[in-house]
């Protein structure tokens, strides 16, 4: 027996460029292998097998004119099946690209990072192939829109997919979708694993799509590659499986992804004694971890049940301390049964609340139990695998805690933290909240005297008391307008936009919420009303008399570079938060702030259950 199928399988060294390098490694995520209608599982002799391909770079040989560029363009689109392999051996001389035999892969078009290539082989001819090519990764990916599709080059026809759906056209461009036959992916694969790392850096003109069918002719540099992501690729199980791959050629991109896999083949020292985790550092002898700038720590104490084994649960008596008290808290690492139950940890407030009782810990003021709670649900994501308590988390659970500024023995607050990842943002310090945004919030009807203590804030109940009521109506029993207790900060329905379900689907009107207080005005895009991502919050306006004012400047909506400030966005989200004992559900927050700073792609989903 060899226990359960690993979440993620790591293969340091390698022959690279015909070199063998130490540094040279791939990432294979879990390949979930699934039954098929017979029943049966093909062996990897059903996948053709091929030799690795020898690539090379190929500059222009001729200089593209900006017209010459435009006018390919407009005669890709508009070509017939059975035209456009002329025109793509046409195109080569003015482009660079890389071959290998009979196939090549060439810059097609450009659109911000994002760059479509041309790929074509003996058997096809695409331009599904859509690449991010900041330095240093490049990130492919099977895109649906495209300028020709996708030609059987020996037919001279549309190439016929399996599962195909009807191409849709969208102006110059149309949407093809489809998957492609193993045998293709397999040479994808060997693309990403072979030839994209021949790319020179080159600079060149390619033809850029813009507002109203109106492109341009842009100027960039493509940069070889440090790194190569590829997603749903063929793996040797075959049909039946599918696995995330990830190919790097050096370490020394310098963001945590690199630390994290050059570390994944050193036995001593583990990753956290090396302090990769800015001021977070672990004691394996002492089984704690510490920040150092804030002198917070979080110490496994004992283990009351259960082992470090993978597949049985585990729980533990962690302590915290700080420079003013310490807390015991109760974890739980449940055991792991199945591939999609790895990782699983939880924090129980309401036992650890009783074990203080039980123990003479004075109950916590909630403004410190605020602090002490957000440090041990980073401590605790951010925690190690160790022999006595097993598998670090992937995502940790909390039961109870403080919420409004009081205790709900049913909050249950669930998050996932990628802490190894380059979304992150550095962390500039940990911003400590006023207790005024520790403050219940509370709904209120349109009209009502609620007692509003700022300018601001009165302005917009006056605005609100002039419009209709209407809004009430929507969800039925949500409230769509809450007051901070200090009567300082609103958060309400302030309109509606109108989305489209992908890929073409029926449009849907989806909230607008404001949040305003003394200093800032900011909208919120969500989806819907119980799920709210970060990334799309805009701040409209800092208030000239604010603290704030010339610190922050208000952004766009959806402004792929901005990112709130800890203040701001922990005056946002404890807004949002108010409505968890108002909805039915859970509510869910994309985008977080953690102790390594803004990372992008954490998640937080709370419930509270009343009934």
């Amino acid at each position: 027996m060899t226990g359960l199928r690993p979440t993620l399988i790591a293969v340091s060294g390698g022959w690279h460029k015909e070199q063998w390098r130490e540094e040279y490694y791939r990432t294979f995520d879990m390949a979930y292998l699934g039954a098929r209608s017979d029943e049966t599982v093909p062996t990897p002799s059903v996948i053709r097998q091929e030799a690795p391909r020898q690539w090379r770079f190929v500059p222009a040989a001729q200089e593209a004119r900006a017209e010459d560029i435009v006018t390919i363009h407009q005669s890709l689109s508009a070509a017939r099946p059975e035209e456009i392999e002329e025109l793509v051996v046409g195109l080569l001389p003015q482009r660079p690209h890389l071959q290998s035999g009979e196939r090549f892969l060439v810059p097609l078009r450009q659109s911000g990072w994002q760059t479509q290539w041309l790929y074509m082989d003996d058997e096809i001819i695409t331009d599904r192939i859509v690449a991010d090519t900041r330095p240093p990764s490049w990130a492919f990916r099977i895109e649906n829109t495209v300028l020709i599709g996708t030609i059987d080059r020996k037919r001279r026809t549309e190439f016929k997919f399996d599962h195909a759906w009807q191409p849709k056209q969208i102006g110059a461009l149309k949407r093809e979708y489809g998957n492609f036959p193993r045998a293709f992916r397999a040479r994808l694969r060997d693309l990403c694993e072979n030839g994209l790392w021949q790319w020179e850096e080159v600079c060149l003109q390619l033809y850029s799509p813009g507002s109203e069918g109106k492109g341009s002719v842009k100027d960039i540099c493509i940069q070889p590659p440090k790194r190569v992501r590829i997603d749903k690729i063929v793996s040797v199980a075959g049909p039946v499986a599918t696995v995330r791959l990830v190919i790097a050629e050096t370490l020394d991109g310098g963001d945590y992804d690199d630390k994290i896999l050059s570390y994944a083949f050193n036995d001593s020292p583990p990753l956290l004694n090396r302090s990769e985790w800015e001021q977070f550092e672990f004691q394996a002898d002492a089984l704690s971890l510490m920040d150092g700038r804030t002198q917070q720590q979080l110490e496994l104490r004992e283990v009351v049940a259960g082992s470090g084994s993978v597949t049985e649960g585990c729980e533990g008596l962690f302590c915290y301390r700080d420079i003013d008290s310490e807390y015991l808290l109760v974890v739980i690492r449940e055991g792991r049964r199945a591939n999609h139950q790895a990782g699983r940890w939880v924090l129980d407030h309401n036992a650890s609340r009783s074990k203080n009782q039980q123990s003479g810990v004075p109950l916590m003021p909630d403004e410190r139990w605020y602090r002490m709670a957000r440090f041990a649900r980073d401590a605790l994501l951010a925690w190690p695998d160790t022999d006595i308590f097993g598998p670090g988390p992937s995502t940790l659970t909390e039961l109870g805690g403080y919420l409004q500024g009081r205790w709900e023995p049913e909050l249950r607050r669930l998050q996932g933290n990628h802490l190894k990842t380059s979304e992150n943002a550095p962390s500039t310090g940990r911003y400590n909240p006023e207790a005024s945004l520790l403050l219940p919030w509370n709904a209120f009807d349109p009209g009502a005297d609620v007692g509003a203590s700022s300018e601001r804030v009165e302005a917009v109940l006056r605005r609100l008391a002039d419009q209709s009521a209407d809004d009430e109506d929507i969800g039925q029993t949500r409230r769509l307008r809450w007051l901070r207790a200090d009567g300082r900060a609103i958060f309400y329905l302030h309109g509606w936009q109108t989305l489209r379900a992908p890929p073409d689907g029926d449009p849907y009107q989806a909230p607008v919420f404001e949040y305003l207080d003394d200093d800032i005005t900011v909208h919120l895009y969500p989806k819907r009303f119980d799920e709210y991502d970060m990334q799309s919050l805009a701040l409209i306006e800092v208030n000239p008399a604010s603290g704030l004012y010339g610190k922050v400047e208000p952004t766009p909506r959806l402004h792929s570079t901005w990112r709130p400030t800890e203040e701001i966005w922990y005056r946002v989200v404890t807004a949002i938060e108010s409505q968890i004992d108002r909805i039915s559900g859970q509510l869910a927050i994309r985008g977080l702030y953690t102790v390594h700073g803004y990372d992008g792609s954490a998640s937080r989903t709370l419930g509270l259950n009343r009934s």
